[in-house]
């Protein structure tokens, strides 16, 4: 982390300050919820923090070196714990330049209380996913104190009054001692929630699409707007994948939305799809693992050449293969000298979400209708219908998607043109802008020639899939 180096260096002097006295509940606090979040490295900083402020003086300076032997760690562990305790509240530290040294300022501040951690989505999402949903289930019982259940019980609390003779003209014949103590103590401030990083999040379109719902708008605005916004940074999750987890989480008899059971769908539909994406990470070829990137690469379009694709169409492919659809969208309509309109986008967001295709599938429709087609924009109607007959024949690859365009090509073609050539490297042969510029490389058209090893490797293989045994045979 040479950042770290930039920032912070052995000889630069810091002290410490605190805000508040920090209780043994906040110790408790400290270890059982934040340590699983920042790690030991971060509450051991804090902690030796805390014991250095109660050994010296406000004003007392020592350099960093001190405080590295104490740790046992070098300046990039130590900036990536402080950063910690700054990201999450419990640290601010304040800089200034002096005798060509920095001086640092860290002043801890005092852990939320549990219950305002646990109501806070941010830390307690964080702490699910270090945790588990079970063992924060139960963390959080731990910290709930419920009051005993003293219905049969006769309330015979004593009130202020009821003990003290209080005089009303003593307090204001002392207002001036008074409101000296009161500029001696600083007001303790309400907890400040995690701050978010990024707003990409959509919102008219978003609520655009809530509209129809008729869901109370107060609560959407004050309770889950900031929920909302840390799922979408969270876990990628889209403005129409988040109106989806609304809708099912609607309560259509208060017109409200049940905060926990959309918390609960969310966290659920992304674990679910987090744990396919490892098991399909796990059956990939041992020996593809091994290879570099630049080797994969390679051995991919060794692999469509050998399939058949021309060079032209293993650059649509491998273009496809590493854009995401909207950005893959926008490049090919500003290279034509358009742009993305709303009905572009919403279409390309509803094909993501009732398709269940990859990107990659998407990407070489798009390019089918913009590039092949030279359509000035997407047809909604025309791409659902084809999308739906990719998923319904389990069209998943950017080269069975592109084999099925050059069918489609074929059969628009047929009474126009008979011959057997390939239609969608004629068309695209044609055509200048086949490519946008940005998905261009020259580099990586330089053809490599196979080995004989290769050759006969792939020959082999190729062979095996030509003549698969048909369904019955042995």
């Amino acid at each position: 982390m040479s950042e770290a180096w930039e920032h912070l260096k052995p000889k630069d002097k810091f002290s410490v300050i605190r805000t508040q006295y920090i209780s043994e509940m906040d110790y408790m606090v400290l270890n059982m919820l934040y340590q699983p979040i920042v790690g030991t490295d971060a509450i051991g900083l804090l902690n030796t923090l805390l014991i250095m402020e109660k050994v010296s003086s406000k004003k007392e300076t020592q350099m960093h070196s001190v405080l590295l032997n104490q740790l046992n760690i070098g300046i990039p562990s130590f900036y990536a714990a402080r950063e910690k305790l700054e990201a999450v509240g419990l640290l601010k530290s304040f800089v200034k330049k002096l005798d060509q040294e920095n001086h640092f300022i860290y002043e801890i501040q005092q852990p939320l209380e549990p219950s305002v951690f646990l109501h806070d989505d941010i830390l307690s999402l964080l702490l699910i996913e270090k945790l588990g949903f079970k063992e924060v289930e139960s963390l959080s019982e731990y910290f709930n104190f419920k009051r005993r259940d003293m219905e049969d019980y006769l309330e015979v609390t004593k009130t202020f009054v009821d003990v003290f003779n209080f005089n009303s003209t003593h307090l204001a014949s002392h207002e001036n001692e008074l409101e000296e103590i009161k500029q001696n103590v600083t007001l303790k401030k309400e907890n400040q929630k995690i701050p978010l990083v990024t707003k990409s999040f959509d919102w008219i379109f978003f609520n655009s699409l809530i509209e129809n719902l008729h869901i109370d708008e107060e609560q959407i605005e004050k309770e889950l707007k900031r929920t909302i916004e840390l799922f979408h940074q969270l876990y990628g999750i889209n403005e129409l994948e988040m109106f989806d987890y609304v809708k099912q989480s609607v309560d259509y008899v208060t017109n409200r939305v049940i905060e926990k059971d959309f918390k609960q769908l969310i966290y659920k539909g992304y674990h679910s799809r987090k744990k396919q994406e490892q098991s399909t990470a796990a059956i990939q070829n041992k020996s593809e693992l091994r290879l570099t990137e630049t080797e994969k690469d390679q051995l991919r379009k060794n692999t469509l050449r050998l399939t058949g694709f021309s060079d032209a169409e293993i650059e649509v492919i491998i273009a496809c293969d590493t854009t995401p659809p909207l950005i893959f969208l926008k490049a090919i309509k500003t290279q034509k000298g358009g742009f993305v309109s709303d009905n572009e986008r919403w279409t390309i967001e509803k094909l993501k979400t009732q398709s269940n295709l990859p990107d990659s599938v998407l990407n070489v429709l798009i390019h089918y209708t913009l590039v092949v087609q030279n359509k000035a924009s997407i047809n909604q109607n025309m791409m659902m219908t084809i999308a739906n007959d990719w998923a319904q024949k389990k069209i998943f690859s950017p080269e069975d998607a592109l084999t099925q365009v050059k069918e489609l090509q074929k059969e628009r073609e047929k009474p126009k043109n008979k011959t057997k050539n390939n239609t969608y490297s004629n068309r695209s042969n044609n055509r200048k802008e086949t490519l946008p510029e940005w998905a261009k490389d020259e580099s990586n058209r330089k053809e490599t020639r196979l080995s004989k090893e290769e050759e006969a490797f792939f020959a082999e293989q190729l062979n095996k899939l030509t003549n698969k045994p048909k369904e019955g045979e042995k």
